[in-house]
């Protein structure tokens, strides 16, 4: 038996990383936990924080914005 860490988009699964088989395969997927989307992150912290000023929301979407563009493209992710 071997895995592979993939994503599913609604309607596709992405391999993370290689294949490690070749040919037609029985397969078991499992889905493990939802992607966040930076949407979905700031909502999640906004609503725990409903009395921050506008000032702290932007320096929140910063951060948010930086950590997305921190894990694009990283091979370890």
């Amino acid at each position: 038996m071997q895995s592979i860490n993939a994503i599913y988009d609604g309607s596709h699964f992405k391999p993370i990383e290689a294949i490690p088989v070749e040919g037609k395969y029985e397969v078991v997927i499992t889905f493990t936990k939802p992607i966040e989307t930076k949407d979905s992150k700031r909502q999640k912290i906004l609503k725990h924080f409903g009395t921050w000023n506008n000032e702290d929301v932007k320096t929140i979407n910063k951060i948010i914005e930086e950590r997305a563009k921190f894990s694009i493209d990283r091979e370890e992710m």
